[in-house]
């Protein structure tokens, strides 16, 4: 683990460990210990009566052993409680059976999900993981990449929290995979990625609002720092032109940054300021469902009803989403679908490595759902 005072926190999943569970030294038992109390392999190869030669090439199929022979090994390693040194195996082999995954937050409501199917599909192919999250800061980012590059994992898997992919570089010059995951990197010629449709999702959720006759359309936006928020804007400022708006400056309100993305009060102060403008806006459409939450805290407040007086559409549907009130219309991403799919491309490209495939991109389409606080047809319809 690396410094907690200062670096991002990196943990190390193994099969059948609930993922970001580090991993602790369990004491050796007294029997069958070697020095400081962990069993040797020496001491597998007396147990078993084979050359410590025989037993290297049954813990790393290096070569032909006979099934009796392997039982032996086997069952000897059992009693005796030795666990193999999976990086120096790493070492000797060139292949650790550990991937590397980097997120910029854990507070993301969609990051456990990512991670989880992620590491679900790894795990089903024997892969073990490391995780590291990066607070969204740069420098954290290249250090977390660097100590995964270090740590001998056979291929990363990333969420990109900034524009700089330098450090990737380790991996490429080293023929070790990498695949991108929600977004990708400008100019990215060299890694696989698997992307959410942000572009269509932001589309889909202002032509929804345009067609229910909103005619002033803001946006709280999140710092375009990833191609994801600037993607997002791009479809917000895109469906307006298409419906023959201008997008006007004045409606688009960006929050600062912060660890866990976007805050409600964010979204509470930012419609605030929204609805003090002259003409102020008859739909809002939020980037991040944590600023949904706060927009409509601050539209409660004022005493604005929802749909009625101003519609509001959020981004990802989280389980709580339907159970505001108003229940939130908003864009659903595949999430695990993402996992899914970028674990199964790492691994690809790990079990093929003479692939002359070049970098490939896969986009995972959104979905918009339509509920209460922006469907006013058939509230209107209601009264």
């Amino acid at each position: 683990m690396l410094n907690k005072s200062n670096n991002p926190t990196v943990q190390h999943q193994g099969n059948g460990k609930p993922a970001g569970e580090v991993l602790k030294k369990h004491p050796a038992t007294a029997t069958g210990s070697g020095r400081g109390g962990n069993p040797t392999i020496r001491q597998v190869a007396a147990s078993s009566g084979v050359s410590i030669a025989t037993v290297s090439a049954v813990i790393n199929g290096t070569r032909y052993v006979s099934a009796d022979t392997a039982a032996r090994v086997n069952a000897a390693i059992a009693a005796t409680g030795y666990r193999p040194n999976r990086l120096a195996r790493g070492l000797s082999s060139s292949r650790t059976r550990t991937v590397g995954i980097l997120m910029p937050t854990i507070l993301s409501p969609t990051a456990p999900l990512l991670l989880k199917s992620a590491a679900d599909a790894l795990h089903a192919h024997g892969f073990s993981v490391m995780f590291s999250n990066t607070e969204m800061r740069a420098s954290w980012e290249r250090e977390a990449t660097e100590f995964m590059f270090d740590s001998q994992v056979d291929g990363l898997l990333t969420v990109p929290a900034t524009g700089d992919s330098s450090a990737l570089e380790l991996f490429s010059r080293a023929r070790k995979p990498v695949v991108l995951m929600l977004h990708g990197i400008k100019d990215n010629t060299m890694y696989d990625v698997v992307r959410s449709g942000n572009f269509k999702g932001s589309f889909d959720a202002v032509s929804h609002l345009i067609d229910q006759g909103s005619t002033r359309i803001a946006l709280l936006a999140l710092p375009p720092d990833t191609l994801s928020e600037t993607e997002r804007i791009d479809g917000y400022k895109t469906a307006l032109m298409a419906a023959g708006m201008t997008p006007e400056p004045e409606l688009i309100q960006v929050g600062a940054p912060s660890e866990s993305g976007l805050s409600e009060r964010d979204g509470f102060d930012l419609t605030r300021k929204l609805m003090e403008l002259p003409a102020p806006p008859n739909a809002i459409f939020a980037m991040n469902q944590y600023m949904a939450i706060g927009c409509l805290a601050a539209l409660k407040e004022l005493r604005l009803r929802v749909p009625e007086d101003i519609a509001v559409v959020g981004y990802d549907d989280l389980i709580w989403t339907k159970h505001l009130q108003p229940a939130l219309s908003t864009v659903s991403q595949q999430i695990e679908e993402i996992g899914r799919l970028a674990a199964e491309r790492l691994i690809h490209r790990l079990n093929d490595e003479e692939d002359p495939v070049a970098a490939t991109s896969v986009t995972v389409d959104t979905k918009l759902i339509i509920r209460a606080s922006s469907d006013r047809h058939r509230e209107l319809h209601r009264q």
